[in-house]
This record gives structure tokens, sequence and C-alpha cells, in this order.
């Protein structure tokens, strides 16, 4: 985990010695201090500077040598100078590749390796990149800037455009220190916090004229050019492999992945849910551990007495945690935290994505987090299974993957719900829901018009990946960052997505079971109740004391003229307070009801007053 911030121009001259420059980088760098709180480094060069934030962690490949970064090198008398933030997987095939290439890759550092992959190959030494990563390379020789992000996503990175200035930084809030950068929100802005939210559309944010670099994008900006260009995607094939050869590659690619996450030099800990895919996670690193692992579960104060179960959490954690902890015999802890908690880490949410986020789903995350953070720099996740091996009921109910809209946001009426009658018209949410899927559908040229299963099948996988992983992954990301943390998720490995991309349904379930193929290579690794149980997603509190915080803020809100109110009905807002939350399901996933719709509102009024929101609809 690391944070990177920088900009350039390639016809401005940027003087070090300028008051202005210096505290615009270092302002950027104190904005993403939680992400790496241990060592900044600055490079100044004329057309801009580059500013590195580090978490020391370790590295995965401890036999290669890191360096502070940006780390500049010297070939044929120009300057290049990188930094990144996560890490490369194949850092050490990489290197054996240059060799055959006849490089002299003797005692390089992992910097210099990515700088001669960079000089040997161009641009397109980023396809030979596997791991989590977003990378900046300053060109002297050319005078450009390039950037690259992984193509999962993994790693965030966002840029902005001022006074055709590239302004570039691992999270908005660095973005927002840059002189003339404003947090407003258009019209679109607010569609994707009302509408598409808490996911977002691929390169959007809710701010104006603050973009994301796509996952498995570049950005290139030199003279006389500026452009970003897509350099990964996924691609339709045949899939050829027998059942027992599908079993037995899922089994080494997942092995590999889990080997090489869990190749930390520094104190870490696994999340355990007594579900499949924690642990999976959990036991592969017990395998690989000399040691008793350590292991943390979550749960909510008055959890047993106020629990319901249903489709979506049909059954509480601890009975399978504490299976899993004895037959791990791991040094577990079980976190738990109260409706104070719950309700006031709803803005350390805020400030660790810059906008609302996945309410209490992700303010419980961040508040964990907290606690962990104390003795382990590193978490490891079993997050991103369910999209990869089709655990979602979307998956499988064909009114949810034939709808032709987002599966995980079919009914949009209680987006509308508290929302002004003017708002409603003037976003047409509808309308955008529709195109911003459309749009993503034709990347792999499948649409609506599409009526074989498994085109439908791959539609919804790639849709899930892009979309509701993003969202995941964000939400892991953020919660560790903001607690100076690393969490490494060794189920989203890109070669593991990209074969299931074309792994048959039928085969992905086979027998009518539920993510078979994970549970196929579970068979022996867990034991058997918790490798068959169903799945039960991230837990969250049913205890109706949160709703009366909850409840008692939006009230607040309303009798103080909140901000919030620009957007929300007073009246629709009163009213919701006092009839039942549940919505009868959730408006977002499987998690988000009632109770997180109001706690978004919540959010979103904390975030117009903290950042200072401009609306310009």
């Amino acid at each position: 985990m690391s944070g990177i911030a920088g900009f350039f121009h390639p016809d401005f001259i940027f003087q070090k010695e300028n008051e202005q420059v210096k505290n615009t980088i270092e302002n950027m760098s104190l904005a993403l201090r939680r992400r790496g709180p241990d060592r900044q480094e600055f490079y100044y060069f004329p057309h801009g500077c580059m500013n590195h934030n580090a978490l020391a962690c370790g590295s995965i490949h401890p036999q290669i040598p890191c360096e502070p970064q940006p780390a500049t090198r010297k070939f044929n008398g120009q300057n290049y100078t990188i930094m990144y933030d996560g890490f490369i997987a194949n850092l050490p095939e990489l290197r054996e590749e240059l060799q055959r290439a006849r490089v002299i890759t003797d005692g390089l550092s992992q910097e210099e390796l990515l700088l001669c992959a960079f000089l040997q190959y161009g641009t397109d030494f980023v396809k030979k990149l596997s791991g989590a990563f977003a990378i900046a390379i300053y060109d002297e020789r050319n005078n450009r800037m390039y950037l690259f992000r992984d193509p999962l996503g993994l790693r965030p990175l966002f840029y902005t455009v001022q006074k055709q200035v590239l302004v570039f930084a691992s999270e908005p809030k660095a973005l927002l220190q840059y002189p003339g950068v404003e947090p407003v929100v258009d019209a679109e802005g607010l569609n994707e916090l009302l509408s598409m939210g808490p996911t977002h559309t691929p390169g959007h944010t809710v701010y104006r004229d603050i973009l994301e670099l796509k996952p498995g994008h570049m950005l290139v900006s030199g003279k006389g050019r500026f452009y970003t260009e897509r350099y990964h995607q996924f691609t339709v094939k045949e899939h050829t492999d027998s059942y027992e050869d599908t079993v037995a590659h899922i089994r080494e690619l997942l092995d590999h992945s889990i080997q090489v996450a869990a190749s930390a030099n520094a104190p870490y800990a696994s999340l355990l849910s007594g579900g499949l895919d924690s642990s999976v996670v959990s036991a592969k690193l017990a395998q690989l551990s000399p040691d008793p692992i350590v292991t943390y579960s979550f749960d909510f104060i008055g959890s047993s007495k106020y629990f319901q179960a249903n489709s979506f959490q049909p059954s509480l954690d601890a009975p399978f945690v504490q299976q899993m902890r004895e037959f791990l015999s791991s040094d577990h802890t079980t976190l738990t935290c109260g409706n104070a908690e719950l309700f006031d880490y709803l803005t350390p949410s805020l400030e660790a994505h810059d906008a609302p986020a996945m309410a209490d789903v992700d303010s419980s995350l961040v508040y964990f987090c907290s606690k962990i953070a104390k003795d382990h720099p590193i978490i490891y996740t079993g997050e991103c299974a369910d999209e990869l091996f089709c655990g979602y009921p979307w998956y499988h109910r064909s009114e949810m993957y034939e709808s032709n809209t987002f599966p995980w946001t079919k009914d949009l009426s209680p987006r509308k719900l508290l929302l002004t009658d003017d708002l409603i018209n003037r976003l047409d949410i509808d309308s955008y829901i529709s195109s911003q899927y459309q749009a993503s559908c034709s990347e792999i040229g499948i649409d609506g018009s599409h009526a074989a299963k498994e085109m439908l099948h791959r539609r919804t996988f790639y849709l899930t990946v892009r979309y509701f992983m993003q969202t995941l992954v964000d939400r892991t990301d953020r919660a560790a960052a903001y607690n100076s943390m690393d969490a490494r998720v060794p189920f989203a490995d890109l070669a593991l997505a990209e074969y299931l991309f074309n792994v048959p349904y039928e085969m992905k379930t086979k027998d009518g079971e539920v993510k078979h193929l994970l549970r196929a290579y579970a068979s022996g690794l867990i034991p058997e109740e918790i490798r068959t149980r169903k799945k039960s997603p991230f837990p969250k509190t049913y205890d109706p004391g949160y709703e009366s915080l909850l409840i008692a803020a939006l009230q607040k809100i309303i009798s103080s003229d909140g901000p919030l109110l620009a957007i929300a009905n007073p009246k629709k807002l009163q009213a919701f307070c006092y009839h039942p939350k549940d919505l009868g399901k959730p408006w977002f996933g499987q998690l988000m009801a009632g109770p997180q719709l109001m706690a978004y509102y919540v959010q979103i009024n904390e975030w117009f007053k903290k950042y200072n929101v401009k609306l310009s609809i």
C-alpha cells in the first residue's frame, strides 16, 4: 500500500524553489499520508513533480531489493522516473524474460526492472505485468508522463486537467489540494451518486472534471498529445478443457495467487467469516505458515438477539467461525461493533472514499480495520470469490440476469423514494442507468439482443467484475488505506478471472451447486460443513437501536435545514422515518436495505458539509 501523486505539463516550467509548487505537492502528499505514513519522497523536474508515500509492510519479493520512490535512473543519457502503488506479482518471471532478451538484470531493484521492461517493450510492458498496481513513469527523453492501472482495478488512480496541467493521485482528496480543483457535482455526478451509487461507472467519479483511470487502461500526456487507451480486455474464447482439467487449472492458478500474496515479510492476519471464501484463503495461508496464523472475525453486539434469517443472509457466522478457528488452530480474535461505533464511523468511511460509500457495510469495515492495524499492517481477505465463481443470486436467477439492467439494482424505485420531484425529473435515473448499462455491454460485443445462455452468463460475469467487484475492491482498499494497512485479495487474480470468464456456466454449477468449482478446490482443505455452507455475505447489524440513531440524525438534518435538503424532500424523509425500513428487499446488492438507505443519506449530508460540495445542476 502506498500513495502516489503528481502534476505535469510538457510546456510549463515548475520551479522547485517556487513556494506554490512546493506547497501544492506537499499538500497533496499530506492528503494521502494515511496510505503511506512511513516515508514520503518527492521528485522535482522542470515540467512537474512526483510524490510517493510508502507504507512499510514488506515486499512479496524480498529476494529482489526495493528502493525509495520515485526512483530515477539514467539510460542513454536520459532520466526515467517511476513510482507505483501496489505490487507486481510476476516480477521474477519478468526478470527472466528480460534476461532472455539479453538485458542485464543482475542486482537490479524492483523499480529498475520495471524501467528496463518499459524501455525494452514500450507501453506494451504493462501487458506483461500481473498484480495490483497504479504506475506513473516520467520519460525525460520524450518529455511524457505515463499512467497505468491494473486490469482488475485493484489499486486506485484518479486524474484531472487543470489549465492544461495533468494532475493525478491515488485518491480524489489529493487532487482537491491542487489550486483550482473544486468539489463541484453536476447532474452526471448526482446520477453517479444517486442512480449508480454506491457503485460507479468505470472512469467516472461524483466530481465534475475528476476522472478515474479505468482498470486496464493507460494515460499518455506529452507535447501535442493527451489520450487514454485500453490495453486489456476480456476476450470471448471457446473453453476446451475437460472438467477435470478445469478443476486442476483453477487449483494451479489459485494456489499460485495465494502463495505469491502470502510472501509477506511483515506481520499479517487473515479475515475469517466462517464462509467458504475466507476459509479457503485462511486454510491455504495456514498450510504455508510454519506458525499458527492470526485470524479475525467480525460480529455486532446483540447479533444473536436481533438477527433475522433471510434468503440473502441465511445464518449467523459465529458457529462456523468457531469451527474454523479450531480446525486451523489459529490465533483468533473476534471483534465486535456496537451501534454507536457503526454510526460514528460513517464519517471516516466518507473520508476514506471522498464520497458516500456502502453506508454501515463500509463503516463497520473501517472500524474493524482500525482495531487490526495496531498489530498487523497486512490483511488477507476472501473478497472477489463470489464475483469470479458466481456466488451471487443474479448469476442463477433468470429474472435477474435476463433483466437488461444491472441485476444488483434492478428496482430503481428506492433510489427515487426520497428525492425532490424536480431532481427526479432532472436526473432521469432510468435513462442514465440504461445508457451506462448498454455502453458497458457493448465493450465486449454483447448487448441485450443476445439470447444464448452463455452470452448472458458472460455478460453478467463481465458487469459483475467491472461494477460490483470494483465496488467491493474499492471498499477493501479504502478501509485498509484509511488505517494505514495493506489489504491483499488472492482471489482477485487476472489469470484466474480471464480463465473463469470463459468457463461454461454448467461447469461452474455442476450438479446444481453454486460456486461448484471453488467448492471442488476446497475439498479436503476445509471442514465439509463449511465447504458446503450456503453463502452468507459480510455481516450487518439488525439491532433496531441503530435505526433509531439514523432516524434521529435525519430528523436533525430536517429541523436544521441541512444541505441534504437540496436534493431530498423533507416530507418524504420524515415519512420514511416512521415506516418500515426494509423496503421488502435490498436496493443495492444483498445487504443495503432501508437502514442503509438512511445511512447513505446521512453520509451525503455530511459530505456536502465536510467537502464543501458545490452543486451545479
